[in-house]
């Protein structure tokens, strides 16, 4: 399956390239780059896109300019306004091999849209996708069509071809296993019946010797995120953004007696899970690879983390990967339900 996709500058080096097409395209935009809804809709351009803290085009990161997705045969697009209104009915998905979603990482109804995905997909579907958003603006609405934009949204491409996916995140054990004994969504309140954060920053301060404060909070938790214990003793990563009232509020929900380890990130182990990642999808027959890759692990990496798209665009085969830097991870074989990975390397190819 052949996927058409360009990287632009910016919007008018896309207009300039779009100009008397009649196609569609799905757009992923780099956050610091300028949309004007108004010029797609002047040049009558049907647009489907997302904005994200960055955009991965080869083996670089860029915080400007967009990356073009031709929707063409053997791609369907559903564009999602509001999740809680969409009839999520499955013969829009009956032929699906495999299914690319992105969503808006701080939305409260994602959860909605994981249930009704896989109630709805076919059996052993495979699912891939990432949450739009940019860090530091978390009530922005960052997808949008011709109409707009949206804020607890949607998109879904559906294709016929299965997209081989992996994943890794390269964190690795500190101190637990804890049980979470009170929570309320995404506020971790207790754990082991002692308020969270003050658990947390006793553990933190025995590893590096610093007291958490409100200042210092997001520098010093980028590098000890919480990994909830799933199947296989596997940790699902989760990121945390701030502590209130004793509580640790993190990206994403956490379940009242869940089983919780505290993590710790070293680069170089990072970037060698990244780089595992990448063997288990790669194939001398790949087309195309896209990376969905947490915005916080590249927080972490700081300068290495172009190491790790060398690392990734090495193994893969082929010189057409794209990706961008996302609030939230998927990467599901259709067997299992949708599990929401936070800190976390995805990757899949064709």
């Amino acid at each position: 399956m052949d996927i058409d996709f360009k990287y632009f500058n910016n919007q008018d080096a896309f207009l300039k390239y779009t100009n008397d097409k009649k196609s569609k395209y799905l757009i992923f935009v780099a956050s610091k780059t300028k949309i004007i809804l108004e010029t797609f809709n002047q040049q009558n351009i049907e647009i489907y896109g997302a904005i994200f803290s960055h955009i991965i085009y080869k083996n670089r990161v860029y915080d400007e300019g967009l990356i073009s997705i031709e929707i063409s045969k053997g791609i369907n697009l559903d564009f999602i306004e509001n999740i809680f209104d969409y009839n999520f009915n499955n013969s829009r998905f009956l032929e699906s091999k495999s299914i690319i979603t992105i969503f808006n990482g701080f939305s409260e109804c994602n959860e909605r849209l994981f249930v009704k995905l896989f109630e709805n997909i076919p059996i052993n579907t495979n699912i891939i996708g990432g949450g739009a958003g940019i860090i530091e603006e978390t009530t922005k609405k960052v997808l949008f069509n011709n109409k707009g934009f949206f804020l607890n949204s949607a998109i879904i491409l559906s294709l016929n071809e299965k997209i081989k996916i992996a994943s890794r995140h390269g964190w690795e054990h500190l101190s637990g296993p804890f049980i979470v004994t009170s929570s309320e969504n995404n506020l971790l309140k207790s754990i082991d019946y002692i308020d969270a954060f003050e658990l947390y920053k006793n553990e933190i301060k025995k590893d590096c010797g610093l007291d958490i404060t409100k200042e210092n909070f997001l520098e010093i938790s980028k590098n000890y995120p919480i990994g909830i214990v799933k199947y296989s003793d596997k940790n699902i990563v989760r990121d945390l953004i701030s502590f209130e009232n004793g509580s640790l509020v993190l990206v994403n929900d956490v379940k009242v007696n869940s089983i919780i380890n505290i993590l710790k990130g070293k680069k170089e182990v990072l970037i060698n899970a990244a780089s595992e990642a990448a063997k288990e999808v790669s194939d001398k027959n790949n087309s195309f690879a896209i990376v969905f890759n947490c915005i916080t692990r590249k927080n972490f990496l700081e300068e290495k983390f172009e190491e790790e798209l060398d690392a990734l665009y090495s193994e893969v085969d082929t010189d057409n990967m794209i990706g961008v830097t996302t609030i939230g991870e998927i990467a599901n074989s259709g067997n299992r339900y949708i599990t929401l990975l936070n800190k976390t390397c995805v990757i899949g190819t064709i």
